[in-house]
């Protein structure tokens, strides 16, 4: 599907309505969040940083969301004064071993390469190991702590065998292999010397039953091949990228968990002018992912100040009125982070999910994120015992209520005292 429009020429303009999703996450997160962005949230981080802020809570959102050595190297650039001595110092240290763990993460990543290429195997790169090398400064600029490497089908447990026997132990009770039949991905490895590392063998890019029109046969037919300490390995075009951005955060991740590295990319590749904006609203299209691409583009734009076009965003956007795309946008602004008040309730939740999603119009079909965690639930050894109806009924009511407020807090008007 070709839209036969260029994108890219209108500015991103940000409503108030829209800036306002940021102020209802707490000084913490906001803060954090916005260490995502580029040298431009200067002057708003200074703010934020001369109030009072909960250095504990910061610090352990940081490390959830692995963003701790960004953090400080924010921190270093626009001033530490305000830093307690106690926090900087720890701060400090941890920023220093994220640092020393992934240039330990892209040593192993050489010798598996090396190991795959050694037995004729051929290696793409995806998600944060090739953002890494294709996007950032250096490997140590892109924290993570696994390694997802695509491989040929036929090829990928040859693949996944030889790399138990040269660096990597698969866990083989803590993850069966028949849990992993419908997964796009073999069952993960860990680092044979303990370390917190782990693998992915792919062949696919999302699990089996996905509504997307995007294959790992057409990430290798448009694959650029790259010299990576003297091996040939391959990594996806910049659109790729960043549709497989869009579509990991927004539908694997159900827009609940990984934001800041997601945001944090999202800038990354459409800061560098790697983003041809009409082939990326094509593909999008086309692969049935363009309200992925919305929701994780958008949010990028409004919470870090992501580069994205205005007439980008009016190309992917789902059929729904402005009122309810900004209040949507609140939503899911506080499924963030853990330290937000989010939504009280599962079932409203994935409802608010499918609003802004519009999986019919997307021609998802009744397919939906949480079906996997639904056949992990059955999977379980001791699946967890029936609520006696009693229980049910008043923890029936008080969701009801918890909701009900919930959702006064997400339409109210910006500085609305319930909008707090």
């Amino acid at each position: 599907m070709a839209s036969g429009t260029e994108y890219g020429a209108v500015v991103s303009t940000p409503s108030q309505l829209t800036r306002a999703s940021r102020s209802l996450l707490s000084r913490e997160a906001q803060l954090l969040v916005l260490t995502a962005g580029d040298p431009t949230n200067e002057a708003r981080l200074r703010r934020l940083l001369a109030t009072d802020l909960n250095w504990h809570e910061l610090g352990s959102l940081a490390q959830h969301e692995r963003a701790t050595s960004v953090l400080w190297q924010w921190l270093l650039r626009v001033g530490t004064d305000r830093v307690p001595r106690a926090v900087e110092t720890a701060w400090r240290q941890l920023a220093m071993a994220s640092e020393f763990q992934l240039l330990q993460l892209e040593g192993l990543l050489h010798d598996t390469v090396r190991t795959l290429a050694t037995a004729g195997i051929d290696v793409m790169l995806l998600k944060g190991s090739a953002l890494a090398y294709t996007i950032y400064g250096s490997f140590a600029d892109r924290p993570m702590g696994d390694l997802d490497l695509l491989i040929r089908p036929h090829q990928a447990h040859e693949a996944w065998r030889l790399l138990q026997t040269n660096g990597w132990k698969w866990p083989s009770a803590r993850w069966p292999a028949e849990r992993y039949q419908q997964y796009q991905h073999l069952p993960p490895l860990v680092d044979a010397q303990g370390r917190d590392f782990r693998l992915e063998v792919h062949t696919d890019l999302f699990r089996g039953g996905h509504p997307f029109r995007l294959s790992a046969e057409a990430l290798w037919r448009t694959a650029n091949p790259v010299r990576l300490n003297g091996q040939t390995v391959f990594f996806p075009n910049p659109q790729q990228q960043l549709l497989h951005v869009c579509i990991h955060f927004a539908w694997s991740h159900a827009m609940q968990w990984g934001s800041w590295r997601t945001f944090r990319d999202v800038g990354a590749l459409t800061r560098h002018g790697a983003i041809h904006w009409t082939s990326l609203v094509d593909i999008a299209l086309a692969s049935r992912a363009a309200t992925c691409c919305f929701w994780t583009l958008r949010l990028a734009r409004n919470l870090t100040g992501a580069h994205v076009p205005e007439d980008v965003l009016h190309a992917l956007r789902p059929p729904r009125p402005a009122f309810l795309l900004d209040r949507l946008e609140r939503h899911y602004a506080l499924q963030l982070f853990p330290t937000e008040r989010g939504c009280p309730s599962v079932m409203l939740g994935n409802r608010l999910w499918e609003l802004g999603m519009a999986p019919r119009w997307s021609e998802h079909g009744s397919v939906r994120p949480w079906d996997a965690a639904d056949n992990w639930l059955d999977a379980a050894d001791d699946p967890p015992r029936p609520t006696p109806w009693p229980r049910q009924l008043l923890n029936h009511v008080r969701h009801v209520g918890l909701s009900v407020g919930y959702l006064g807090r997400i339409t109210a008007p910006p500085g609305h005292p319930a909008a707090r």
